[in-house]
């Protein structure tokens, strides 16, 4: 993907250069707005790490889709690609490890607590401590404070990136705790993903929180370089918003060239739809679906990548489509779930529905717009036929 993973010291800004320098010895959180090059550093951390000598090291991530995307940083800076785990790999390979196998509950939620307690009573029973040179921890506040707590007690030392406005599982924010456990706190500025456009929608997306700092006041984005956007469609049905797609996929292919595309979705059923679709079209070849099952590893000769809005945490695309949007309903965290979709996109953002989305969304989208038309008290009325 272009320019998504540094090469040289020099495209650091300052507060990124900060943190290169850091100590290597010491725990540390790292703060900064989608974009700011969180998971840049987190690498770039593990291979300082790694090249000291400390070679039992994991990165942990929170999906399988994020894990690929950055096994393909990990190689752009030769750091070895079998540290870089998920959470659930990790849990299940450190219990088997010492003779623990249970088959755990079938829910999301359930599996979360089953493997915080297993892991618990283990740590406990056998008085673990610092197994692990280090941990590196993306996407910290997706995790509970009882899992980041197992962190604490297993690595020698943390080094945890975090977003609290990208939090999309329900549950307490762990990052106040995170703070506390780690007191030795970096933050950063700037950022660099998104155009302006795509700014101005997730501003109006996170007006809720007063806490909440504009991602338009410390925009780094080349908006001369290539003019962001944002569209919104109202359509008949699913099949018609796949059909604006597959219309728009093609001048997207040639005016981005080298650089991902995202089709993203809240549900697996319509993802399942879309790849059904998108898959049998003249653009099949070119299109990877991140779902269920095995994940598929991110290549240059399928820049089209469809998968739902959860599993593109910690992804980056140049353009995104979002059908779908009235289903973000549906999931907990689901603001910030829309907030973590759209700034997945550095250009051109497109969003779709066939039924009134959130009515935050529907707000946000309107915000952005400008000043609605004029009109006559009398047009509130129903027209005489």
């Amino acid at each position: 993907m272009k320019r998504t993973w540094w090469v040289d010291i020099n495209e650091l800004d300052e507060d990124q250069k900060r943190v290169i320098a850091l100590p290597g010895d010491g725990d540390y959180l790292l703060l900064g707005p989608a974009g700011s090059g969180k998971t840049n550093l987190l690498l770039l951390r593990g291979k300082y790490l790694y090249k000291r000598g400390e070679k039992n090291i994991l990165v942990v991530v929170f999906t399988r889709t994020l894990q690929e995307f950055i096994v393909g940083g990990s190689r752009e800076y030769e750091f070895p690609t079998d540290r870089i785990v998920t959470h659930r790999r990790w849990q299940q390979d450190l219990l088997y490890s010492y003779g623990i196998r249970k088959i755990p509950p079938d829910t999301f939620e359930a599996q979360r607590a089953f493997f915080t307690e297993q892991i618990t009573n283990l740590v406990d029973g056998r008085g673990l401590s610092g197994i692990y040179d280090a941990i590196l921890i993306d996407e910290a506040q997706d995790y509970t404070v009882e899992e980041i707590k197992l962190f604490k007690r297993l690595g020698k030392k943390i080094f945890a990136v975090a977003d609290s406005r990208q939090q999309i599982y329900a549950g307490e924010n762990p990052v106040p705790a995170l703070e506390k456990l780690i007191p030795k706190v970096e933050r950063l500025r700037f950022h660099y993903r998104n155009g302006r456009r795509i700014c101005e929608l997730a501003d109006a997306l996170a007006k809720d929180t007063a806490a909440y700092e504009p991602l338009i006041k410390t925009c780094r984005y080349n908006e001369e370089g290539q003019e962001s956007s944002v569209e919104h469609a109202h359509c008949v049905d699913l099949a018609e918003q796949i059909e604006r797609v597959l219309k728009r996929l093609p001048a997207q292919l040639a005016a981005y060239p080298d650089e991902f595309i995202g089709v993203l979705t809240p549900r697996r059923e319509e993802m399942d739809a879309i790849w059904q679709e998108l898959s049998s079209s003249a653009l099949g070849q070119r299109c990877v679906v991140q779902g269920a099952g095995e994940t598929i590893s991110f290549a240059p000769d399928k820049p089209i990548c469809i998968c739902t809005a959860h599993a593109a945490k910690g992804l980056e695309f140049r353009a995104t489509h979002l059908l779908g949007c009235e289903y973000f309903k549906k999931f907990a965290q689901n603001r910030n779930l829309v907030f973590t979709a759209v700034t997945r996109t550095k250009t051109a953002l497109s969003l779709y529905y066939s039924a009134e989305p959130p009515g935050y969304l529907a707000s946000a989208l309107s915000s952005i717009e400008g000043p609605a038309p004029e009109f006559e008290l009398s047009d509130l009325f129903p027209k005489a036929t």
